[in-house]
């Protein structure tokens, strides 16, 4: 027969159950890594105007699927690579921003900050391993 303490202290442990409003208060933390970058986004194209300025090499590490999309492996016509990279240039870091917010859900911080970094991580490599195609 269990003692009496213990059915106590199982009954406590069954009230501590988590209640929806702390679902909510999750659900809109995981939103903020989809904000800083959308917020942050202009400023870093104001960045990436600068650093176009000393030589591909700098922007490639800013924005590597810009890049990317502009290698002659696509074979996009002017008009076309130009509306594409537009479209890279503004979308990359709400991009990664939204996979942070997916990651951030499961309560992993440091894994969706990772998750973000090796995205662009992979497109370096890919513009590197590309460029010599």
């Amino acid at each position: 027969m269990p003692s009496p303490s213990a059915t106590r202290s199982r009954k406590s442990t069954e009230a501590r159950k988590p209640r929806a409003p702390a679902k909510v208060l999750r659900s809109t933390q995981a939103v903020w890594p989809l904000l800083i970058f959308i917020i942050l986004d202009p400023v870093i194209v104001r960045a990436a105007s600068i650093l176009a300025l000393e030589g591909s090499k700098g922007f490639t590490l800013l924005y590597p699927w810009v890049e990317f999309l502009q290698l002659p492996l696509f074979h996009f016509t002017g008009e076309m690579v130009s509306r594409v990279t537009q479209r890279a240039l503004y979308l990359q870091f709400p991009v990664y921003g939204l996979v942070m917010a997916v990651t951030y859900r499961a309560d992993r911080k440091l894994r969706a900050l990772s998750y973000a970094l090796l995205l662009h991580l992979c497109g370096i490599l890919l513009v590197v391993l590309f460029a010599y195609y």
